[in-house]
């Protein structure tokens, strides 16, 4: 015949069962020690969008003063174009190439060029911009998000068949498209959201949820080397992107025509 436990025994368990089980219950009830997940995709964009506005003050202003205090101050002149201002010091910030069109129609700006390069181009013919541009080799994508900006603006995509759109997102990585979105804003987000398949909506919800998030998660395989700070080159890598797949579709419809 099995013997029974003991009465003291079954006390014993009871009581490490009990404590067990209110540890656990408090964990549970805990938020902090909660694991976050994702929400729904609007809710994620949203919350990075709010993000992006306090993080980057320096794209809530088309012109101005960005900040001051007692020390030194920012100013905003366009896009890519800065200066701050010290006690002993005035100095102008460019943060990459910029072209706009001025009150003539014609485009001015600055741009980066490799010194050699420009001599090895001087007795070559340059009819316009684009001529001046391809021999310089300079990204299109560096020109991007202007008002008035060349045809290689990102919004050509709009006027894509769907095929070529769907090829577009499948070439950019989900953590650079979610950067592109923030930095250009709700109507790159729109496009996303009509042309991406439910998995990458998915996987770019998950982006948003690591980068609002921000230090408290370690498990984002991005978060070591991409955060809100990387935009830059996020647009480039959009840019080079949207480039490469505006080519073969040329190339298509030249083949078709």
């Amino acid at each position: 015949m099995a013997k029974s436990k003991s009465p003291q025994n079954q006390g014993f368990w009871k009581t490490l069962f009990s404590i067990f089980s209110t540890r656990q219950n408090k964990t549970d009830l805990d938020p902090s020690k909660r694991k976050k997940e994702p929400k729904s995709f609007a809710m994620e964009w949203a919350a990075a969008s709010e993000n992006w506005k306090k993080k980057l003050p320096t794209k809530q202003i088309s012109s101005g003063v960005v900040t001051e205090s007692k020390k030194f101050r920012l100013t905003k002149t366009n896009e890519k174009l800065f200066r701050i201002e010290g006690e002993d010091y005035s100095i102008i910030l460019i943060t990459d190439n910029h072209l706009y069109k001025n009150k003539d129609g014609k485009w001015t700006g600055v741009l980066f060029v490799d010194e050699g390069l420009l001599n090895q181009n001087l007795n070559k013919e340059i009819r316009n911009l684009d001529d001046f541009l391809d021999l310089q080799a300079i990204p299109r994508a560096d020109l991007f998000l202007e008002a008035d900006s060349p045809k290689e603006d990102w919004r050509i995509v709009l006027g894509w068949e769907r095929f070529w759109q769907e090829q577009l997102l499948l070439q950019i990585s989900p953590n650079s498209m979610a950067l592109v979105m923030l930095a250009i804003g709700e109507e790159c987000k729109e496009f996303f959201v009509k042309v991406a398949t439910e998995r990458q909506k998915r996987l770019v919800r998950d982006e948003l949820f690591y980068f609002n998030l921000g230090n408290q998660n370690d498990s984002n395989p991005h978060s070591k080397t991409k955060n809100l700070y990387g935009f830059g080159n996020a647009l480039k890598e959009f840019g080079n992107k949207i480039n490469l797949i505006r080519e073969r579709r040329e190339k298509e419809l030249e083949h078709g025509a």
